[in-house]
């Protein structure tokens, strides 16, 4: 008899719980329920995975799927608790609310082939994060052929130093940031707005998405043959970015690094200011970009005093080894403009530079850019990775193709101290691995 009440007196207290939280109960199921599910496809790019992670730690049911699931993104998503499928097998779709679209994925894809039949609600990265995140922010926009990454974290940098915590997407990985994306109450938000198509239903560029506050335009230069044909059709595609800014937008043009043709336009509906940012240094010229684009805000010294702690970014002139006979730098530069000044940097050393060029974007590998290298190529020791049959004939006399053999050669110990300098925007096919081991 003890037994049964003890099981009554248990029975009551649970259904007087049940009865004290019924409303809390049934608002976590609602809200469980109602939580947004979004499966993202191609999500371990940095900028993907960066915005699945913002869409995470925005309380958005995440996951997603990669061809290559790779560290360090891998990681960062699994420590998130984003689930990731391996592959695009259409069987394995999730159900989900939207499906964002990553810019790696194309028409003939198994995953997005299966949800354009099912009619499902499909949107790009870009217009997804504006939706989501950007709307209600101040945006700040930086963009440019090149740059865009290390003036990008300089203004986040900055603005934590001025006691800020903004929101930011990066395209890299910043030295003194703990991450490249964060996600934040403060009013700004500071992206990269690249000018390489959204998606492939979407073939304007992504930075028409994010409608910002504050736009930097640091340069325009010819780039991405595999969507271009021209420098003056990119420069169109800017133009047109400064005519879709509203009223109350300001546009800051570093005009030592544009056309004239294109500072000549007329901008009717919104302020736009053409500024010198220097032809010295280009930390000095990144610096006064960052500064310019904050100038609404901060004074001129408050933002150049933020960025003496400034360390840089991860692959913009990054020293990976130095002894007393090597200093290796790895450097983004996959653009000529970009790698001349790298190379002016390494001279500026009175080291011997050993540059290694991997010819890794699309502009490179049509040979666009050609002539440009066969000039930079007459002063150093150069090698090539990934370079075609044609450009290997081309470069013969200035250049040689790397392999194993040559990476022993450089890497014998010399008569004085060397610089290997490495540019590309891809993984150098294994060979920069194999000049550490080398060294080590």
């Amino acid at each position: 008899m003890k037994e049964k009440n003890l099981v009554e007196e248990k029975l009551e207290e649970a259904s007087n719980f049940l009865k004290d939280n019924f409303f809390l109960i049934l608002n976590c199921y609602n809200e469980l329920m109602s939580k947004e599910r979004v499966h993202i496809l191609g999500i371990c790019g940095t900028f993907m995975g960066g915005l699945a992670i913002l869409g995470k730690e925005n309380g958005i049911d995440i996951s997603g799927c990669d061809e290559n699931i790779y560290p360090p993104m891998s990681e960062h998503l699994e420590e998130m608790g984003i689930q990731i499928m391996q592959g695009y097998d259409a069987s394995l779709m999730p159900d989900a609310d939207r499906y964002v679209i990553g810019n790696s994925i194309s028409r003939g894809n198994p995953a997005l082939e299966y949800l354009l039949s099912t009619k499902a609600d499909l949107i790009s990265g870009p217009d997804w994060l504006y939706k989501t995140i950007l709307k209600d922010k101040k945006v700040i926009a930086v963009s440019g052929t090149h740059g865009k990454t290390t003036v990008t974290t300089m203004i986040a940098h900055a603005l934590l130093e001025q006691g800020e915590n903004p929101g930011y997407l990066i395209a890299g990985v910043p030295k003194m940031l703990k991450k490249s994306w964060n996600i934040s109450d403060s009013k700004f938000f500071v992206i990269e707005a690249d000018e390489y198509d959204t998606s492939c239903f979407d073939k304007e560029p992504k930075f028409f998405h994010y409608r910002p506050h504050i736009l930097l335009i640091n340069n325009i230069e010819f780039d991405h043959a595999d969507i271009f044909s021209n420098i003056e059709e990119i420069e169109s595609k800017f133009f047109s970015l400064l005519e879709s800014l509203d009223a109350d937008t300001m546009a800051y043009i570093n005009k030592d690094a544009v056309s004239n043709r294109f500072l000549e336009k007329s901008f009717i509906f919104n302020a736009v200011e053409a500024f010198s940012a220097g032809t010295t240094t280009i930390d000095e010229i990144n610096k006064n970009l960052a500064t310019k684009a904050l100038s609404k805000y901060f004074s001129s010294s408050e933002i150049h005093d933020s960025l003496k702690s400034f360390s840089g970014v991860k692959r913009r002139y990054d020293v990976i080894f130095e002894n007393d006979d090597f200093k290796v730098i790895d450097d983004f530069a996959h653009h000529p403009t970009a790698i001349i000044e790298t190379l002016k940097l390494a001279k500026k050393e009175s080291f011997n530079v050993i540059l290694i060029l991997e010819l890794g974007s699309n502009s490179m590998r049509k040979g666009i850019h050609d002539e440009k290298l066969i000039e930079i190529m007459q002063d150093q020791k150069t090698y090539t990775i990934n370079a075609s049959q044609d450009q290997l004939e081309k470069f013969s006399h200035l250049s040689k193709e790397l392999n194993q053999d040559l990476v022993k050669q450089i890497t014998s110990k010399p008569t004085e101290k060397h610089i290997i300098l490495m540019c590309g925007n891809r993984n150098f096919s294994g060979f920069q691995k194999s000049i550490l081991d080398a060294l080590i």
